[in-house]
This record gives C-alpha cells, structure tokens and sequence, in this order.
C-alpha cells in the first residue's frame, strides 16, 4: 500500500496550481508545482509536505491573515465547484496557512478556521491558538459546540483532546482534562455520527488520564439508543480492555463470572517475523447461566529493553446459553507493520474472558 504522503503527486499540484491561477493571476500551475517538489521533498514525510504546500502558498500570499483569508475562501469554493468535498484531508494545509499568518490576529483566525475546517479539519491548527490564547480559544470552543454546522461542533471536541495523535501538546489539557466536559456534554448525543465519534474519542483519551472522570460521566447515559451505547461503549474502550469493573459492569458483562471449563492451545509455538501465530480456545459454559461473554486475547510483545509492551486484541462477544460450548480459532499475524517494532525471543499470549485473565502461554518469535 502507497505511503499517505504519496497523495501529493505531481498530477495533484499541479491540479491545484491550475485552481490557485484562476484564484490569483500571479501564480503560475508549472511554477507553483516546481516550488512545491523543490529538494528535499522526496526525503519529507507527510507532515513536512503539508508543511511545504502551506509555507508555498504563503511566499505567493504574504500575511497578515486579513489579507490571505479572501484568496483561502474564494479557492474553497472553486474546489467544491469542481466537485472536491467538503471535510477533504489533502487540504488541511489550508489551516496551517491560518496558523502561520494569524497567531497574533485571534478573532479573523477563528472566523477563518470555522470557514476552513468545515472543508478541510482545523482540529491541529486550533491547538496553536490553544498555546497562545488559551482563554480565548476555551470559550471559542464553547460556541462552537452549539454551531449550526457538524463539521465545526466536532472541531470544539476534536481540537480539545488532551491526546490528539499528531496534535501538538497543550499541557494545561493533559493536566485538568475536565475543562472541555461541558462540551461534551453537549455533542455526545449530538445528531451526526461524526460528532459523537470525536466525544468517543476525547473520552477515551481522558479515560488515560482519569479513568473516574469518564466512569462518572458515561454513568447514567446508558440505554437511550443502540447507538449512543455503542458511542459510549467506543469512549470507554481502554478501560474495557484493562478489565475495569465499572466499565464492564456498565454493559452487563459479569466479571465474577468463570468458565466451566477453559482449553488454550497454541497451534504453532515457534513463527517468524511474518508469519502467524495460530491458537484456538475451547470453554464450556456452566449449566445453569446464561452469560455474556467478551472474549480477547493479550499478546506481550518483547521490547528492546527486554520488558514486555501489552496490547489487547478482540474477539468477539457472544451470549453463551447453559451448557453450551464454544470454540474459537485465530490467527495472529506477525507481519511487519510501521507502528510495531518486532523483537526475536520470547514473547507471550493470554485469553481475556469478562476482564478476567487466562491461560498465560509463551511462543518464541525469530527473524524472518
């Protein structure tokens, strides 16, 4: 599969180059393409080439953001003209533009970014107004989340995360990450799916901050729709897989409870980097319940530092009826990936029933 990086081509900027021409007479589609693919672009990974495309744009449109923002506006609604839709990932440079020219001009800047991100998510570049103009940006956030639009109501749950992967940091939210639930508050039954799947999101981030937060707010928020308690169930996915009681409780998911009878095999003990690991359960459920049952698995991956890294992996659920029993064959694959480092030796493999821990088996994993 192509590197994300790789959606700049050629082709695309140039493509936006012919936009930007009808936008502004001054940029030339062969120049601007020229500019954008200047050394080192090919040794840049994806942040430094949205960084390139706005810092481009930004020698042809010099600041302040009062005199930028017209072209920004007058080349969104040129692109949805020709049929580019709207919340479009390649074009989140645009924000960074806003970012770069607007710090010190907050109220055009928000006005910009409500514009921009409705096209394109703002959700990185309103951390820098965050780190700025903190107090500001807060209360900002605060109207947005009442906004007509979806795409800018998840913006004030979005761009609030304490842990916005790719996002830069903004301490003072790690430290007390229940300064935005009262935005929360607002959009986690929000009509748009989208909407509530970033409430999801920032939940589950403060639930690694404070777990008794996001137990307290999602207490009494069960049972109004199948889909709120599926959003809710998302928000609270890393207790889940820690085993939290509260958590589990919160989906009728008995924790006292135990198997009749439990078999873990590992079809194969010995694999190589890019193989798979094969093993397969066997439980019988006792005669007399009913249960459901949430079923994973816990793989311990070797660190360099010889430690072990955790990661839960799922399953499935399923209502286990008296007397019955289930079987259940899987294949982990050890194929190399970019967000894991694999390390030959001994790594180990658990089966996790309701949060309760099983079956703890070791497997020796060698270089392919």
């Amino acid at each position: 599969m192509e590197p994300l990086k790789e959606m700049y081509s050629r082709e695309w900027v140039l493509g936006l180059g012919n936009h930007l021409s009808v936008v502004d007479s001054k940029i030339n589609p062969l120049e601007f393409q020229k500019h954008v693919f200047s050394s080192p672009w090919k040794e840049m990974e994806l942040k430094e080439r949205i960084n390139r495309l706005s810092d481009v744009l930004i020698r042809y449109w010099e600041g302040p953001i009062t005199k930028i923002y017209p072209n920004l506006i007058l080349l969104i609604d040129r692109l949805r003209d020709h049929g580019i839709s709207d919340f479009n990932f390649p074009y989140i440079f645009l924000n960074d533009i806003v970012t770069k020219t607007g710090l010190d001009d907050f109220e055009t800047s928000v006005k910009v970014l409500e514009k921009i991100t409705v096209f394109s998510s703002a959700e990185f570049a309103i951390r820098f107004f965050y780190k700025e103009h903190f107090d500001k940006t807060l209360k900002q956030m605060h109207k947005w989340s009442n906004h007509k639009e979806p795409f800018v109501r998840r913006l004030a749950s979005e761009g609030s995360r304490p842990m916005l992967p790719w996002g830069v940091g903004i301490p003072e939210i790690k430290k007390n990450p229940e300064i935005h639930l009262s935005i929360l508050e607002t959009l986690w039954n929000d009509p748009n799916d989208i909407v509530r799947r970033s409430v999801a999101n920032h939940l589950n981030d403060i639930s690694k901050l404070n777990p008794d937060l996001v137990l307290e707010f999602c207490k009494n928020k069960f049972g109004k729709s199948q889909e709120l308690d599926k959003n809710l169930k998302h928000a609270l996915r890393t207790l889940l897989k820690k085993g939290n009681q509260k958590a589990l409780g919160f989906f009728s998911y008995n924790t006292k409870w135990e198997p009749a009878k439990l078999k873990f095999s590992l079809l194969n003990k010995v694999i190589k980097v890019g193989d798979s690991l094969e093993f397969e359960i066997l439980l019988n459920q006792s005669s007399k319940n009913k249960t459901k049952v949430r079923m994973e698995y816990k793989i311990g991956f070797l660190l360099s530092n010889g430690s072990f890294g955790y990661k839960v992996f799922q399953l499935g659920e399923k209502l286990l009826l008296p007397n019955e029993k289930l079987k259940i064959t899987k294949r982990h694959s050890f194929a190399p990936i970019t967000t894991r480092v694999y390390y030959p030796g001994t790594q180990t493999i658990s089966i996790l029933l309701n949060g309760n821990e099983y079956k703890l088996q070791k497997f020796e994993l060698k270089r392919g």
